[in-house]
């Protein structure tokens, strides 16, 4: 009784190890974006406003960085989708160069509506449901 009861227990193992093992082929199980520094390059299919930096650091689950403005929130990668939750900004005005605080709403918006990410080449690409691309380099 004993043996038949082992043989059981062992292929019921064997069967949750092997669908656990399936479950999520090719998502990596680590995070690509922790503890990363980035500097945005391409804004859409435009740069930035010379004179302007906009910047995103991602560090256990919170991203953060600086636009106009200081920003914040949280995040979670799985595979090559992107999450991006509880986007809060400070609330001061930048009034030069003309158009940063449009480029700053811009951006927040665009992140806030994050979907896929791809890691290529030293860059950093954010892909927006709405259609935009945010363009990242590694910050020195």
């Amino acid at each position: 009784m004993k043996a038949r009861h082992l043989a059981t227990l062992t292929l019921a193992t064997i069967i949750l190890l092997s669908i656990a093992a399936c479950s999520l082929p090719g998502v990596p199980t680590t995070d690509p974006l922790k503890g990363t520094s980035w500097r945005l390059v391409m804004l859409g299919a435009g740069g930035l406003i010379p004179g302007t930096q906009i910047t995103a650091t991602f560090k256990d689950g919170q991203v953060s960085g600086r636009a106009c403005n200081s920003y914040g929130g949280s995040y979670t990668v799985s595979g090559d989708k992107l999450t991006i939750r509880e986007l809060y900004q400070m609330e001061m005005a930048c009034v030069e160069p003309h158009g940063i605080m449009e480029q700053e709403r811009r951006y927040l918006e665009t992140l806030g509506m994050a979907k896929t990410i791809r890691l290529s080449g030293g860059q950093l690409q954010i892909f927006a449901s709405g259609g935009e691309t945010l363009t990242f380099v590694p910050a020195s």
